[in-house]
Formats: C-alpha cells, sequence, structure tokens
C-alpha cells in the first residue's frame, strides 16, 4: 500500500528578498535619519548625520548575517523532517503485515496469562486463560448499541483520523510532567491498537510508560486508519473490547451480562455495557468490585447520548425509557478461589500495569491471602447467615481479616455466595467489603480518641439523660433507655448514643474527621452534609478501611498501610514491585490508644461489656471489640482483634431491607468470634501492656472528677494519663432542712426532730459547658440526690406539732443536763409555736413557776437561789395556744455549790474497762480546795466505793484498784465532789462499764 506523507510536488516559491538586502548608500541612509527626526520636529547637528551614516551601514550587514542563519537552519529544519516522514512511511509499511482482518477475531495466542496466588504459593486464579469472544459483524449491532460505544468512548470517531493531537498533548502532559494520571486521550483506535496489536508488535515494550511508546502507538494506529475504514475499526473494537471477567466484545458481553446476543440488546442495556469500557474490572455489575459504578457508567452514557443526539439519532423520551428500564442480569457460576480478594487485586494491578499487561502480560502476581484461612473465613460467613442470620432476615454477609502487624489482609469474603446474583438481597458479586456502607456505633471509639487526644479520659463524664440540647437533632438511645452518669469508658463500652453524641459535641466534627482521615479513613468527604450524627456511623466507609483503622488501635499508634499484594514479576520472572517490611508510621500516642484499649478490650477486668462472653477465648479475655448497628436495623457491624489479627464482620441485606429484631451482637459478633477461636492455633491472640505513664485512680460518679479517700461520692475506677488527670472533686457538706431545702435557722431544733438532711454544694464545670445547665438540673432532680451547686438560701425548718395539733415548745437554753452554779443566772430561751397564735409561755423551776411570757422573744434570766440543793433538778416550759391546747417541754440541769465547778475530765462518758486499775481524773475552776472525793456507785446498787485525793500535786486524781471483779454488762456510776469550808462542790455523773 501507498502512503501519502503530507509532501506536494509543487516547487518552493523563493522568497523575494530584492530591496530587502540591498545595500543603502550613505547619503540615503542620511536623508531616511533626517526625515525622521524632522517627523519628531528635531533638528539634525552634523554629529547626527555621521553617526545616522554609520548606523545604517551596521543595520545592513546584521540583516545580511540574520537572513543567512535562517536559510541553514529552514535547511536544516527541511531535510530532518523529511528524513524522518520517509522513516515514518518505511515503519509504517512494515507494519501492515501486523494488522488484523477485520472480519475476524484477533489472534491473541501471544497473550500471556496472569496468575493470581496466595501467599504461600497457591493459585487463586489464571487471568486471561479462558477468553470468552464471538465474532459478530457491524451491521448486526443496533445503531443505538454502537452509538452508545461512541457516545460513552469517541463521539468524534468518524470525522477525526485517528488520533486527537489536544486529547494526546493533555494526557502527555499530565502523565509526564505533572506526574498524575489523568484521561488517557485515546481515540476508539488507539484503544484497539493497544488491546489488541501493541503487544504483538512491541512485545514488553508494550507496556512502557514512554513517549516513544506513545509515537509508536500513534503510529501504528495512522496505519490502521489507512489500512481500513471506519466500519472496519469499529467492528473490530465492538468484537475485541474486554468487557468485564473473560469477556471480550459485546457478543460475549451480551451473553454474559443479559443471555441475549447483541443484536437483541435494548438502549439501556447497551449503555450498560458501553459504560464498563473504561474500568471493567471496577465497574462490571457481575465481575467488578463496585458493581454499583455500573448504573452511573449507565447514566453517564445516556447523558452523553442525548448530548449528541443529532449523532445518535435518540430522542428524549427514549432516554428515558432507558433509565427507567430494570436490568435483569444473567447467573453463571464462576469456579475461583476467593473470587472478591482476586477481582479486588486485579483491579489494582490493573491501576498500577494497566489492563492490558494484567490480561496479557503473564504477570505472576503474589497476594497476602492465605487460602487455608480464607476457606475458614467462607465457610463461618456461609454458615453464620443461614444458622443466626435467617431468623432476622438476615441473608447476606461479609468478611475481612488483617494482620496488624504487616498490613496484609488474611481473608475477604465480599458475600454469602459470589454467584448469587439473582438474589438483590445478596447480590453475590458485590463486594461488600469495598462497598461503602454505614457502621453504626463501631465508629463511636473514633470520638472519644479525639477526646483523649484533647486532653480527657476514660473518667470523663458523659451524661446519658434525657433532654441534653444538641440543637434541631433529636435522637433517642437504641433501647430508649437513658442510664443517668456514666464515665466514657461506661459510655463507648455500653455503646450509649446519647453520651457519644455529648462527646462529639465536645470535640468537634472537624476534629472527628481529622481523626478518623488519621487512622485511614478516606470517604469523610463531605463536610456540610455531617452533624452530629456522625458519631453514630450514618456516614458511609468501607470495610476494609474501617477495620484498616482499627489496626491502628492494635498496633499501638502505628499505622501500617493495608497491602493485598505482596510481590508481582513478569513473564521472564523480573520483580516489578516487591513488599518490603512493612515498618508503619506513628500516628497516635500509645498512650491515648491504651487508654481506648483500656476499654475496648476491658483491661480494667469489669467484664460488664454487653455480650462479653464472645470475647473470651480458653477462659480469658483474649480480644477487644466493638459493634454496631444502624437504624432498622439494616446495617450490622463487628469489628473483634487482639495484637495478633484483626477480624471485621458485616451482616445484613445488599438491597438495604431492614432487619427486624436483628442486632450486631446476634449475627456479625458471634461469627467474627467463632472465626477468630478457629484460627487462634496460627494467630495466637496477644494482648496489650500498659505503656508508663499511665495512672489508676477512682473518680465520684456524678461529676467525673477525681476522688480522696474522704469524698462522699460513689467511686468509680478509672486511669488517666499522667499530665491529663480530672480535676479534684470539690463538695461541701450542708445541713439542709428535708422540707425546704433552706439551712434552718433553728438548726438544733430541727436536729432534734430529725428534720435535716446532710447535702453537697458541688464545685463541678461540665467540659462541655452546653449541656452545664441541664446536668445541674438532672442531678438535682434525681430522686434522693444530696448534690446542691449553689449555697442554700437560710430559713426557719418547719417544726412538729404535738397530738391533735397542741403547740409545742423546745427549751433552746440552758442545754439539757447543763451545770449550773449556785446565785448564778442562767438565760432560760425557748422556741413555741402552734398551729395558730402562740398566747403564752410560762416557766417552771421544780415546778415552781418563775415567768409567763407573753410575746416574743421567749427568754428569761432566772437566778439560781443559793438556797438551792446541790444535784439535779428540772427547767420546764408550757405553751399556750389562742385554742385553748397547751404544750410542755423539760430538762434536767446540775446545780453545783457556786464558785467553783467540777467536772471529770477522765475517763469520758461511756468508757469501758475490762481490767483494773482505772485511773480517774477531775478538773477543778478552782484548786483551792481540800480535797476531792470521787464516789463510785454500781448502778442497780449492791456496790459503792469512795476515794479521795488530799493534794493538788500531779492533778485531782485516784486510782480505782481494789481487786473489784469486771461484771457481765455491768455498768457504774462515778462523780467528783471538791470539798472546801464545809462546802461540797459536785460534778455531773458520768458512766462507766466494768
Amino acid at each position: 500500500m501507498k502512503y501519502r506523507v503530507g509532501l506536494t510536488d509543487r516547487k518552493p516559491v523563493k522568497p523575494n528578498f530584492q530591496g530587502y538586502n540591498r545595500r543603502v548608500s550613505g547619503s540615503k541612509a542620511y536623508a531616511s535619519s533626517v526625515r525622521n527626526l524632522k517627523r519628531y520636529g528635531s533638528r539634525v547637528t552634523p554629529s547626527q548625520r555621521i553617526a545616522a551614516n554609520k548606523k545604517g551601514k551596521g543595520s545592513s550587514a546584521f540583516k545580511k548575517k540574520l537572513l543567512k542563519a535562517t536559510y541553514i537552519f529552514i535547511g536544516i529544519c527541511f531535510f530532518v523532517g523529511l528524513f524522518l516522514i520517509i522513516g515514518a512511511g518505511i515503519y509504517l509499511k512494515q507494519l501492515e503485515a501486523s494488522l488484523p482482518d477485520p472480519n475476524k477475531l484477533v489472534d491473541r495466542s501471544s497473550a500471556l496469562s496472569t496468575q493470581i496466588l496466595d501467599r504461600n504459593g497457591k493459585l487463586l486464579y489464571t487471568i486471561h486463560g479462558d477468553q470468552n469472544r464471538e465474532f459478530v459483524k457491524l451491521e448486526e449491532i443496533p445503531e443505538y448499541t454502537k452509538w452508545a460505544l461512541l457516545a460513552a468512548e469517541d463521539v468524534d470517531f468518524y470525522q477525526h483520523k485517528g488520533i486527537d493531537i489536544i486529547a494526546i498533548l493533555r494526557s502527555a502532559y499530565n502523565t509526564y510532567v505533572l506526574n498524575r494520571v489523568m484521561a488517557s486521550g485515546s481515540t476508539i483506535s488507539q484503544q484497539l491498537v493497544k488491546t489488541t496489536l501493541l503487544y504483538d508488535i512491541l512485545g514488553v515494550e508494550a507496556y512502557d510508560k514512554t513517549i516513544s511508546r506513545k509515537i509508536k502507538e500513534i503510529l501504528i494506529t495512522m496505519q490502521m486508519e489507512q489500512a481500513f475504514s471506519k466500519d472496519d475499526i469499529l467492528q473490530m473494537y465492538m468484537n475485541e473490547v474486554p468487557l468485564g471477567g473473560v469477556n471480550y466484545g459485546f457478543q460475549a458481553a451480551a451473553n454474559a451480562y443479559f443471555g441475549k446476543d447483541v443484536k437483541d440488546l435494548s438502549l439501556a442495556e447497551s449503555a450498560l455495557i458501553a459504560g464498563l469500557i473504561q474500568r471493567p474490572g471496577y465497574s462490571s455489575p457481575l465481575f467488578g468490585t463496585n458493581p454499583e459504578e455500573a448504573k452511573l457508567r449507565q447514566s453517564y452514557v445516556l447523558d452523553q447520548m442525548l448530548k449528541h443526539k443529532d449523532l445518535t439519532g435518540v430522542t428524549e423520551e427514549e432516554i428515558d425509557k432507558a433509565r427507567n428500564e430494570p436490568l435483569v442480569y444473567t447467573s453463571k457460576e464462576i469456579n475461583i478461589n476467593a473470587p472478591h480478594f482476586v477481582f479486588y487485586v486485579k483491579q489494582l494491578l490493573a491501576d498500577e500495569f494497566g489492563l492490558e499487561r494484567v490480561e496479557q502480560g503473564g504477570l505472576k502476581v503474589t497476594t497476602t491471602l492465605d487460602l487455608s484461612i480464607q476457606k475458614i473465613a467462607e465457610e463461618e460467613v456461609r454458615n453464620g447467615i443461614r444458622n443466626l442470620g435467617k431468623k432476622w432476615n438476615v441473608n447476606n454477609g461479609a468478611l475481612v481479616s488483617i494482620d496488624p502487624r504487616s498490613g496484609d489482609i488474611i481473608a475477604m469474603v465480599g458475600s454469602v455466595d459470589y454467584n448469587k446474583t439473582n438474589d438483590k438481597r445478596i447480590d453475590g458479586n458485590v463486594n461488600v467489603t469495598i462497598s461503602p456502607r454505614q457502621m453504626g456505633s463501631s465508629v463511636k471509639p473514633y470520638t472519644y480518641l479525639t477526646a483523649f487526644n484533647q486532653g480527657y479520659g476514660p473518667w470523663l463524664l458523659v451524661p446519658d439523660v434525657k433532654g441534653l440540647n444538641f440543637g434541631n437533632y433529636k435522637l433517642e438511645n437504641w433501647d430508649n433507655k437513658y442510664s443517668g452518669l456514666l464515665t466514657a469508658r461506661q459510655g463507648l463500652l455500653q455503646s450509649r448514643n446519647i453520651p457519644a453524641v455529648y462527646t462529639m459535641q465536645l470535640v468537634g466534627i472537624d476534629n472527628f474527621i481529622k481523626t478518623a482521615e488519621t487512622l485511614g479513613i478516606t470517604t469523610l468527604t463531605h463536610r456540610d452534609q455531617y452533624g452530629l450524627s456522625l458519631t453514630l456511623g450514618t456516614a458511609e466507609m468501607s470495610l476494609v478501611e474501617h477495620a484498616g483503622a482499627f489496626t491502628v488501635f492494635a498496633n499501638e499508634g502505628i499505622k501500617k498501610d493495608i497491602r493485598s499484594i505482596l510481590k508481582v514479576e513478569d513473564s521472564k520472572g523480573n520483580v516489578l514491585l516487591e513488599k518490603k517490611e512493612n515498618k508503619g508510621k506513628r500516628v497516635w500516642d500509645e498512650r491515648e490508644i491504651y487508654a481506648l484499649n483500656w476499654i475496648l478490650c476491658d483491661l480494667g477486668g469489669f467484664r460488664d461489656q454487653p455480650n462479653d462472653k464472645y470475647y473470651y477465648y480458653n477462659g480469658r479475655r483474649a480480644y477487644c471489640g466493638k459493634t454496631g448497628t444502624t437504624n432498622g436495623p439494616k446495617d450490622l457491624v463487628s469489628i473483634m482483634y487482639s495484637k495478633s489479627l484483626l477480624t471485621a464482620v458485616w451482616s445484613g441485606n445488599n438491597n438495604n431491607i431492614e432487619t427486624p429484631g436483628a442486632w450486631s451482637t446476634t449475627v456479625p459478633l458471634p461469627i467474627a468470634s467463632s472465626f477468630m477461636n478457629r484460627v487462634a492455633s496460627k494467630y495466637k491472640p496477644v494482648g496489650f501492656s500498659r505503656p508508663s505513664g499511665i495512672i489508676a485512680t477512682s473518680v465520684c460518679a456524678d461529676t467525673g472528677n477525681m476522688a480522696s479517700k474522704d469524698s462522699n461520692c460513689k467511686k468509680v475506677p478509672s486511669i488517666y494519663i499522667s499530665g491529663k488527670a480530672p480535676k479534684p472533686d470539690k463538695r461541701t457538706a450542708v445541713e439542709v432542712c428535708k422540707v425546704n431545702k433552706k439551712k434552718p435557722t433553728n438548726l438544733e431544733s430541727a436536729k432534734k426532730y430529725g428534720l435535716t438532711t446532710t447535702v453537697y454544694v458541688i464545685e463541678k464545670q461540665l467540659e462541655n459547658k452546653l449541656q452545664q445547665a441541664y446536668y445541674e438540673k438532672y442531678l438535682s432532680s434525681i430522686k434522693g440526690s444530696s448534690a446542691l451547686f449553689k449555697e442554700p438560701e437560710s430559713a426557719d425548718c418547719p417544726l412538729p406539732l404535738g397530738p391533735g395539733d397542741a403547740p409545742i415548745v423546745d427549751i433552746l437554753t440552758p442545754a439539757s443536763g447543763a451545770t449550773i452554779a449556785k446565785n448564778s443566772t442562767v438565760t432560760i430561751k425557748v422556741d413555741p409555736r402552734a398551729k395558730g397564735n402562740v398566747t403564752s409561755v410560762d416557766l417552771y423551776f421544780d415546778g415552781d413557776k418563775i415567768q409567763t411570757i407573753n410575746a416574743a422573744p421567749y427568754e428569761y434570766g432566772y437566778n439560781i437561789p443559793n438556797s438551792t440543793s446541790v444535784g439535779t433538778h428540772v427547767i420546764k416550759a408550757v405553751v399556750h395556744d389562742d385554742e385553748g391546747k397547751t404544750g410542755e417541754s423539760q430538762i434536767n440541769v446540775s446545780i453545783i455549790s457556786n464558785g467553783i465547778t467540777v467536772s471529770i475530765s477522765s475517763p469520758t462518758n461511756g468508757a469501758s474497762f475490762i481490767v483494773q486499775p482505772i485511773n480517774i481524773t477531775a478538773a477543778l475552776s478552782d484548786d483551792d480546795v481540800e480535797k476531792v472525793q470521787f464516789v463510785i456507785t454500781k448502778n442497780g446498787g449492791g456496790f459503792s466505793t469512795t476515794l479521795e485525793d488530799n493534794s493538788v500535786a500531779g492533778g485531782w486524781s485516784v486510782s480505782w484498784n481494789d481487786g473489784t471483779l469486771p461484771g457481765v454488762n455491768t455498768y457504774y456510776s462515778v462523780k467528783a465532789v471538791a470539798i472546801k469550808g464545809g462546802n461540797n462542790y459536785e460534778s455531773s455523773s458520768i458512766t462507766i462499764k466494768y
């Protein structure tokens, strides 16, 4: 075949340089200079004329040299270009034999199969081993199917010459200058070359990402455009393009996806298949890692067809009908080990090396998967859904297991049955582990970890009470109950919603997102859509990323990238990629992680985690974990881990139908537990050690503040990080009236009747200041609460009346049993009260009325007559009210001789002794007495003795040591009598037990 290379037979026209290169005389140069100067109104001097002549000569010489250089450059470019064009023509001529027959399938015998192996070399899958292809002529393909393809990939296909220069330059700039992967800029012709011819012609160079390789691709494309018509190229493309799994071409894809020939495809089906071309391993509804993407791509294709309806020939009505047409896929079993993992890895390989190389390049890929562990995982998911899930309408499950020490994915189960694609509850080929789902309460640890990073700890007070202020956001706990005041440990372990939202409000949504991203979550990108419910797992993320974030907890703050590929070799054994030891990077303080693990792993040994039996192995707590259940419920999640292995399990339904009565603890938690225990012999559970800087403490349950041994509060064990201790608990005891909660101004009377109680004025400022008022209101409203937040006001405490509402009078002074000297004045003060009005109070001494008081103040100073005998006497008060009712009260007082008061200073009243001697000491107001006698009398009679001390030296004291034997519950009265000048001054008696 002959080629035009862009040259013509027309001779080049010789440029007319006459008048340009001719030498200009000095006079003319001068004249020109004069004209120029005159133009600006300047006068020409002789010196200016000389300069003008010289300038004219120099300018002419420079222009001559420039022209000569231009000739030389043009000549060089001409011959170089000529040689390049001739060379390209020769190269293109040599390629002619390599072009395929457009009416046959391309021979792919040179393509090499890629093997995907587990970490131990066991074969998981051979890519490209069994191709599914079937040739069909272009005229048998519906027009809308052709245009669905063209609208998706190359709408200008019939207008261009095989290459899009602008798109190629843009792609090259992004790839080689900006070093980022963008759209390839390839036309359908170029794509056909890359997928069918390039490897046969260039060998392994076909996979190089170099400019020279791209140029060769362009040249081959040009050759194909010269050799074939546009319809021939389109026919070859539609028979060769990879469309997911082992299906190549539209005929094979139509049969694989919809069980029909391409000629019978609807517009909707055509658009869906056309939308798979860019990333079939990602968006294929049956063979891709993200099947949900297929509908999005279909929508894009339909949009493009409508946009270019002048070319595609479709109408809006046809497009609308296609959008609403339900798609029914065929179900063909695929026999692959770990299919979800295989296609997950295949997509990663395609992103790294290109789909053509993955499917044709004979790669040997060693993955992180352990096939023996994978089989156990598949069994546990299958059995768990069958035995536990069906009861709750839970039909699907997924599991991913990761070795935290390396970041290696050990097992991946994307659904309960990969081949069960007709049941929308399962969508077997959908890999749920990498699909966005809500994770429910299993994300709450991110919130509390954020709080720990801000200086708080497991001791943080998190109210689980009704009525907290979260703005327009209204929420309930999962059980519609409230647990009161909790610590962060209790709130997280019991998975209470209100404490989690309270803590989210404290730490801030942006800080929560920052924490999640630091741990490895990449999907929280819609900040304007998030509210406080983010802590309850309402934002979507993949199970793999969520599990990867938890490996940071297992690694005590070290983040290791999650990996699925260990090594990639080409067909000649050259290593293209090899993962070295995954050392990871510290992204979190190990003490803060320990504080979180202290909760999730029950390192304090509290055993109060719901369903904690699932975290035990061989009789001991072996695993940490958190569960999550979304509203509905729809998504059920459980994550379980130790330092050696982490497993995340999801269960639910792919079509999001609800699972009434199901919880994360009823389906995924038992699955995770059974799996972890089955593989424990290979991945022995390893626990966590306490790092330095973690200190044990106790906090008050109602404040979260650090309790001392004297703190009058319910104490809760906790820990804190050195330098981040909770504030000390501060509370002051105050006596208040039970009736009005005031500080009684009549405290003694109120106490006498048991009308007071002790409350505590608490000094507590909540960490979340927005909730302070609600916290105080709640704590003060608890039945039997003894907590106040400010000093109460003072007021009288209402005292009781007598029987039949008779008035009552209390003697305030003197105190009962008081010692009063003869000839001294004692103030008798009483407190009368009546239902109506008090009319009078009568005061009596030993039965003799000594005063009547008709109005407040009710007090009287009475002088004890000198004739009053030493000993016990009675003071009585009688109150009268306006209804004629009376009430009375009386006390005993001890009268002593005037001038000297005597008291027993030792032993104390009520003291007990089991052996003699018993030392007795008296205290006198005046030691100038003759002697002091100590009278000891057995209560009930039968014994009495008097001991005497005649000298004040060493104090007034005696020793009772007469051999009297102790009795059983025997009591003695003891009093001291000072004697002076014939007068006796007695003390009040005390009682001792001997």
